[in-house]
């Protein structure tokens, strides 16, 4: 990767100024891949502002929207989309006010919404006998009692999360409607959600992870457990069960270089699954980037297809353009870059 000096970092933000007639904001330049990553900007100059300030560049700060300018961006956008903007759709168009702006000037994007003279997209603001009243309506049309599943504006209802903020439980707003409850939603005790990772600990036979209780619609959910404990680790310990160690990379090598052993040949991500003396693939993706770094870094021959002339053909070209590029360059440098025997540019670190 390229690093960049200040002075011309400046001159590619102000001809970026330039060529948009606004102050560029800077979720605007992580996002242009025409221009260096975010992190030299920041690395260089400190902060965004600090480097806007260095360019000459006016810096705009959040909430200097006018209400009429920001209700303005809002009425553009509903015409284009076809209906009520969402928070989401101006979060993910840079060009467009942040959704923060909003809120400071109008409270809510909902008041916003009213004073842009557009329909709401989830109504909060609904009395208690105004949502029962529609609860039982939806009741009557079905000829049963509603699920929880059945709200939310596509199901002419209001939001569960309304009926869960008015009355803590979709229960208790079906009770308040006199209607029948459908389905009990069980609350599981720390006494039985710990014989539960302990019979998971009997049966697998090793520490039980969250994937072993999303496959077993018997236990108690996997958010059950973080809820009741804090997080997964702390339920092993107080089930008193092993926590899964860390690994370290000469752990991780040992393991591929032995399975590579068995096998007489380099094991693939699928075959360190069949073996239970084996983590899965992402421990290795976690330590070493890519499973093609550690077994580079076990020595072994990874299963990309660089041993075949193909390969071999194009990485004498990079090697060629590198030389040509960079003039003074080392091949397979190891001790650089652990596991990965690339192309090396001393000069630039890179």
């Amino acid at each position: 990767m390229k690093k960049y000096a200040k002075e011309e970092l400046i001159k590619m933000l102000r001809d970026y100024y330039k060529k948009i007639g606004r102050t560029p904001k800077m979720r605007e330049v992580a996002y242009n891949k025409d221009l260096p990553p975010i992190h030299q900007f920041l690395k260089n100059f400190g902060s965004w502002n600090n480097a806007l300030k260095e360019s000459n560049i006016e810096i705009i700060k959040i909430g200097v929207f006018s209400k009429e300018e920001l209700l303005n961006a809002l009425k553009r956008e509903a015409e284009k989309l076809g209906r009520s903007p969402k928070i989401k759709d101006f979060e993910k168009n840079e060009t467009l006010p942040s959704s923060r702006c909003y809120f400071k000037h109008f409270g809510s994007w909902n008041n916003a919404l009213r004073e842009a003279g557009l329909e709401i997209n989830v109504r909060k603001d609904y009395t208690n006998e105004e949502i029962l009243e529609l609860l039982k309506k939806k009741a009557k049309e079905l000829g049963r009692t509603p699920n929880s599943y059945e709200t939310g504006k596509e199901h002419n209802m209001p939001d569960l999360t309304v009926y869960q903020d008015k009355f803590s439980t979709w229960n208790n707003a079906l009770t308040e409607a006199g209607l029948e409850i459908n389905a009990y939603y069980r609350k599981w005790t720390k006494e039985e959600a710990i014989k539960w990772l302990q019979y998971k600990y009997d049966e697998l036979g090793k520490t039980p992870g969250i994937r072993d209780f999303d496959k077993d619609p018997r236990a108690p959910a996997k958010n059950t457990i973080r809820k009741l404990f804090g997080n997964w680790t702390n339920a092993l310990r107080e089930a008193k069960i092993p926590v899964k160690r860390f690994r370290s990379k000469k752990e991780l090598i040992k393991i591929l270089q032995r399975l590579a052993l068995k096998l007489n040949r380099t094991p693939n991500r699928g075959e360190l699954k069949k073996h239970k003396d084996c983590p899965t693939v992402m421990p290795f993706v976690e330590q070493f980037g890519s499973y093609t770094a550690a077994c580079l870094s076990a020595g072994l021959t990874p299963n990309d297809g660089r041993n075949n002339n193909i390969w071999r053909g194009w990485q004498k070209h990079c090697e060629d353009m590198a030389k040509v590029i960079y003039k003074n360059v080392e091949l397979q440098k190891g001790d650089v870059v652990e596991g990965v025997p690339d192309i090396y540019v001393p000069e630039e670190k890179l």
